[in-house]
Formats: C-alpha cells, sequence, structure tokens
C-alpha cells in the first residue's frame, strides 16, 4: 500500500484530502505543519508528500528546500504543493526546489487523484 504525507494546518482541508485518498486505497499520514513533517520524515519514509504552502511554525515552500536538501536522491519521494496564494515568484521557487506538481486550492478531486497517481508512478 503506497503512503502518502499529509501537511497542512486545515484540519478540514487534510480530512477531506485523506478521505479522496482513502477511497483509492492510500494510506495517509496527517501533520499540522512543515516542522511536524521534518520531525515524521527523521524516521519514517512516505511514497509522496502532499502539502499546503501557507502554514504556522514552517511555511511548505520552507518544508519542502529542508527536505529536498537533506534527502537521499535514492530516497526521494515527490512533493506536490497545494495553495490558493502562491504568486509566480513562489510557483518559480518551488519548481526551483523541485516541487512534482503544484495545484491551486481549492482542488479538483479528479484532477488531484490523476497528480497523485502520476507522482507515484515517477
Amino acid at each position: 500500500m503506497k503512503r502518502v504525507l499529509l501537511v497542512d494546518d486545515n484540519t478540514n482541508t487534510r480530512e477531506a484530502l485523506r478521505l479522496v485518498l482513502e477511497s483509492q486505497h492510500i494510506q495517509c499520514i496527517e501533520v499540522g505543519n512543515g516542522s511536524e513533517a521534518l520531525d515524521w520524515l527523521a524516521s519514517n519514509q512516505a511514497d509522496l508528500i502532499i502539502s499546503d504552502n501557507q502554514m504556522p511554525v514552517l511555511t511548505g515552500l520552507d518544508f519542502i528546500e529542508q527536505i529536498q536538501s537533506r534527502q537521499n536522491p535514492v530516497n526521494e519521494s515527490p512533493v506536490i504543493l497545494l495553495s490558493g496564494h502562491l504568486n509566480e515568484e513562489d510557483k518559480n521557487r518551488a519548481r526551483q526546489a523541485g516541487v512534482f506538481a503544484i495545484l491551486d486550492k481549492p482542488c479538483n478531486f479528479s484532477e488531484f487523484l490523476s497528480m497523485v497517481q502520476l507522482a507515484l508512478q515517477a
């Protein structure tokens, strides 16, 4: 079973995404910000990371840059960044950090699942 790390400070968003992913038999681990995600990743592995950007403690972009700088390329997990508030500079920063995809919030669940499947096959 594939394992996805969901990183979002909004519990309703996490729950909705978890339900969509679990309908596809994907295991979900939920955390509330980038710092909690880094702690979890210190001793665990995810097949895919899905992160919000605007979060307290550590933003999604800062979190992504930190995991990309410390990941072993052999174990690298693709990252999907979700946000309703990304300007072009932030999108470029995300691409430079190696993000697999950037999706706007609120997202279309069909498009979201298609991108998740592509990322899990990558």
